[in-house]
């Protein structure tokens, strides 16, 4: 279509030429001026006309030397932009090759969570992030009943709030206790809390882990009670407080590898709309129960990196949390006071379970 319109500009340009010629050089050009005239005149045809003309043609021959230049240059970039476009269309289709291996390995580390049950019986994929959570809320009802009974007796002077608790909870909970286990805590608590509190807590987790089984034959588990939340009671099918780090340090790794791969692809080859419904379908294979516990292991400190990297708010991976489970430590709607209430200006919601979905 422009090299037509380039031959159309070409074409007029020769005809407006020409005319301008014999309209502004009058009769004197014309072969009536030679009508009756000696050879000798006659000969004067060729050479007032090659005078005038030449200019002309020059000038028609570097208009078809510059459109050959237009149409090749025209080629060249409609050839560069199908390069560019196979180019892109290549790394898209890597991209989304690996995205989808590792969505993939993704489901397979969810299948291969096994909680080793009573009886031979496991506790697996997502029934295990259930059991999770139930055990790491237990945990968390311990350490706040173990601080609240210390205070009470004026034996610990330091003040802790939920979220300094639901740390110590959650170290609990992830290492486990036991002769190794207790290594591993102790090097993560360092010499951030009361050494009292971290003793007491530890007493009342290891009666737990030792006597768990004992418990339940006597159909005694204890029920922890705190105020303003409700009861809290363990998972009764496997013995609790062994540690979870085995199950969930790749767990959590590979996810956060798999939402960062997405988010630092280039904007000319995924756009912003684009990389939400790619991390909308990784999104939608977390169950509830996992993105509460993704949730927790972020605030504690340990995945700090997804809130860093608004992993959390711009794109909403953990949009699904059901709030109501959320109830203890520190809630969502607290912790992320600021950014809802930002994101609430532009119509977004960070949860769908408290405001409009998306």
């Amino acid at each position: 279509m422009k090299n037509t319109k380039l031959i159309l500009i070409i074409t007029a340009f020769f005809v407006i030429a020409l005319c301008a010629v014999f309209l502004f050089a009058g009769p004197e050009l014309t072969v009536l001026r030679y009508a009756g005239s000696n050879i000798s005149d006659k000969k004067d045809v060729a050479s007032d006309f090659n005078n005038t003309l030449a200019p002309v043609i020059a000038l028609g021959a570097a208009f078809l030397t510059f459109a050959a230049f237009y149409v090749q240059y025209q080629a060249n970039k409609q050839q560069r932009k199908q390069f560019k476009k196979q180019a892109d269309d290549v790394l898209k289709d890597r991209f989304e090759n690996k995205f989808y291996t590792l969505l993939e390995l993704h489901k397979q580390n969810l299948h291969e969570i096994s909680i080793g049950g009573y009886g031979g019986k496991k506790v697996e994929n997502r029934k295990a992030f259930v059991s999770m959570y139930k055990e790491l809320r237990y945990c968390f009802f311990i350490v706040k009943q173990s601080y609240q009974e210390l205070k009470l007796v004026n034996m610990l002077a330091e003040e802790y709030t939920d979220l300094d608790l639901l740390k110590i909870a959650y170290i609990f909970f992830y290492a486990g206790v036991g002769i190794h286990s207790n290594k591993v805590n102790e090097s993560m608590f360092g010499n951030s809390f009361n050494l009292e509190l971290i003793i007491k807590v530890r007493e009342k987790m290891n009666d737990l882990h030792k006597k768990h089984k004992t418990y339940l034959r006597d159909n005694a588990v204890p029920i922890l009670q705190l105020d303003g939340l409700d009861d809290s009671m363990l998972p009764k099918s496997y013995r609790p407080l062994g540690g979870h780090m085995c199950r969930l340090g790749y767990y959590y790794r590979h996810l956060f590898q798999t939402v960062k791969y997405v988010v630092n692809q280039s904007d000319s080859l995924i756009d912003e709309t684009q990389k939400m419904e790619y991390l909308r379908t990784l999104r939608a294979q977390l169950s509830d129960h996992e993105q509460v516990m993704l949730y927790y292991n972020a605030v504690i400190g340990f995945g700090r990196a997804w809130i860093e990297n608004n992993y959390f708010t711009t794109y909403k991976m953990i949009h699904n949390l059901p709030l109501a489970l959320a109830d203890f430590g520190i809630i969502p709607e607290i912790k992320f006071k600021n950014e809802i209430e930002e994101m609430k200006k532009e119509g977004i919601a960070m949860f769908e379970w408290s405001e409009e979905d998306e």
